[in-house]
């Protein structure tokens, strides 16, 4: 999470001579060397498109999966993915629930509340996690999950798209993050 706190030790290493690169969520405006990871801004955009596209059209709920609002990376997913599906498939209307933590019996009590409260949930976006207790929750109310749209190719991501659970997942490689994180680290240290 972005708390004053990381900024602050972000900024005091940077200070004291010690390269700091951010892995998976950025810190703009902090005095970090780089940023390796992906960019949440066109996740959501992507994962806009794919949704918005299969659903034609039709007017409905899109719930937004969080794992927790306080991850920047997470945020600037769901801001930019809000607003494209606003601007181009204003028919489909965003409903976002956060702090399952990407757990699946946290997630998946989430889900199951939202799925008792909205009759006309048509796709999911799960930005932080739970694929599987998201899944379960639709089975369990008997519902259609016609579009579910997830991240990273985890074993139980992969197992989802086999069995046809899961319709897309937007997947960047932590490895070669790291490599890319790696690779400016030693650059900055003058290490050949």
């Amino acid at each position: 999470p972005d708390t004053p706190a990381i900024r602050n030790a972000v900024d005091a290493m940077s200070a004291a001579n010690v390269p700091v690169v951010t892995l998976v969520t950025d810190l703009p405006g902090s005095r970090r060397l780089a940023y390796a990871g992906s960019d949440n801004r066109v996740a959501g955009e992507t994962a806009a498109y794919l949704i918005g596209e299969r659903l034609a059209r039709q007017p409905g709920t899109v719930l937004a999966t969080l794992s927790s609002n306080r991850f920047r990376g997470e945020e600037q997913r769901e801001s930019a993915f809000r607003v494209m599906l606003q601007a181009r498939w204003p028919t489909l209307r965003v409903m976002s629930i956060s702090e399952g933590f990407g757990k699946d019996w946290t997630t998946g009590a989430q889900v199951r509340s939202a799925l008792a409260e909205q009759n006309n949930i048509l796709a999911v976006y799960s930005i932080g996690g739970g694929n599987r207790s998201i899944v379960e929750a639709f089975e369990a109310a008997g519902r259609a999950l016609p579009v579910h749209v997830a991240h990273d190719l985890d074993d139980d991501n992969v197992a989802l798209l086999r069995s046809e659970k899961l319709s897309y997942v937007l997947h960047h490689s932590l490895e070669v993050d790291a490599a890319h994180a790696l690779a400016t680290l030693i650059e900055a240290r003058g290490v050949t």
